[in-house]
């Protein structure tokens, strides 16, 4: 069998690979004792086998973690609130709709139906939540949110569960006066 040089050509010269889902566009805001959380997920249906599972009936789901904590420079952060946004998708090959669950703590939220991949795509993808978390007796301006997106689960080495994740992305609390 001759040895083959496109693998090695592809690597040199850089050729793109498909990007990473990764968070963007995070933010958080506190008003009347509540943090308000918004941010996105890009790139999260750029490959083929997450569409072709969805389009072949398989339940596709993302799970966000998001937790706000204060922060302590040189010191041990301190927790302050913690939420798990699940996403979950089917596909109805009879009604040729996709179902959405939106689930918030494991407890479900609301349910919708849509009729194409489009907006089915930027409702997983685009999250925003009123009031996710109390404040307390904490002052935002201390307070940061983090949020990272559990996309699909594999194994390592056929054996060890392994869940595909992006980054922690992180952004500091704002006042609703802009402080």
């Amino acid at each position: 069998m001759p040895f083959s040089f496109l693998p090695l050509l592809l690597l040199l010269t850089g050729a793109p690979a498909p990007a990473d889902p990764f968070i963007d566009h995070l933010s958080a805001k506190a008003a009347g004792g509540g943090v308000s959380v918004r941010f996105s997920l890009v790139n999260a249906f750029r490959s083929e086998e997450t569409v072709k599972a969805l389009q072949n009936g398989l339940p596709t789901s993302f799970t966000y973690v998001i937790e706000m904590y204060r922060d302590r420079p040189n010191w041990f952060d301190g927790g302050a609130g913690r939420a798990r946004i699940e996403v979950i998708a089917t596909f109805n090959a009879v009604t040729r709709e996709y179902l959405l669950n939106y689930r918030r703590d494991r407890k479900l939220v609301r349910s919708e139906t849509f009729s194409d991949l489009e907006s089915l795509e930027r409702r997983m993808t685009t999250i925003d939540e009123h009031a996710l978390f109390g404040i307390g007796r904490h002052k935002p301006h201390k307070l940061r949110v983090r949020v990272k997106a559990d996309l699909r689960r594999g194994w390592l080495w056929y054996v060890i569960p392994w869940n595909f994740s992006t980054r922690w992305k992180v952004v500091r609390v704002v006042a609703e006066n802009g402080r």
